[in-house]
């Protein structure tokens, strides 16, 4: 999750298109069978000891580790929700869901609620955090970046530590998204640039609902999501 300007994301974004920042666009190709109820209730108690963190100070690793309990439970509530809307038949007309990720249809549904359940899931608190990665020229314009030659690290540049405990929540959903959510299946924007910030995120969904629901910024949005946002900006994530 970066913090540019829309056109300069979405420019910035098209130049990454061969760059090793950006990770593979899914197949829709999905499993034939949605998540289960059970595999939701899992312990999300943040177990610290797990992390991993690299070239990080006393204060970074506080920071990271205050984030880590608010990313898993966005997650914990976006894939309620969507069980929810799927369980009542309200999925349809649904005005979060339709924000994010576009029209219903069944096919894309159950690849939104596969990759909500793998965010779900995500082992926030057994990766390992660089505070001190190589951010290139994007330094001064990322938040965070993972690599396909190092899954499960997230690379932390200057930008994410400019922010609330919100933001780098969002900031690790967003990173999450872009690890394989199952066997057989690619994390979000693999081989592709990515449409960042909530308005391109919208627009993606409506426009193009293929491509918001692979798309890392439209979960990392839906999750942190809040009532009031159904109307243009009416919400202040947007």
């Amino acid at each position: 999750m970066a913090g540019f300007t829309h056109l300069a994301l979405f420019c910035v974004a098209a130049m990454l298109t061969a760059s090793p920042f950006a990770v593979a666009l899914p197949s829709t190709k999905s499993s034939d069978l949605l998540p289960s109820a059970q595999e939701f209730n899992v312990d999300i108690a943040t177990a610290t000891d797990q992390i991993t963190f690299s070239h990080c100070t006393p204060a970074q690793e506080r920071t990271i580790s205050d984030a880590i309990p608010i990313a898993q439970r966005w997650a914990l509530e976006a894939v309620t929700y969507l069980n929810n809307i799927d369980g009542n038949g309200t999925v349809a007309t649904d005005a979060r869901y339709k924000i994010w990720f576009g029209e219903y249809t069944p096919a894309r549904f159950k690849n939104v609620m596969i990759r909500a359940a793998a965010l779900r899931t995500a082992h926030f608190d057994h990766w390992t955090y660089e505070c001190t990665p190589d951010c290139g020229l994007m330094s001064a314009l990322t938040h965070a970046f993972v690599l396909r030659a190092t899954p499960s690290t997230v690379n932390l540049c200057p930008l994410f530590w400019k922010y609330d405990a919100d933001e780098r929540a969002a900031t690790l959903i967003h990173e999450a998204s872009h690890f394989s959510p199952a066997w057989g299946e690619v994390g979000t924007n693999a081989y592709t640039w990515e449409f960042y910030g909530a308005q391109l995120a919208r627009v993606l969904a409506h426009t193009s609902p293929d491509r918001a629901i692979v798309n890392a910024e439209n979960y990392a949005f839906f999750a942190r999501y809040r009532v009031g946002c159904e109307a243009p900006g009416s919400c202040a994530i947007l």
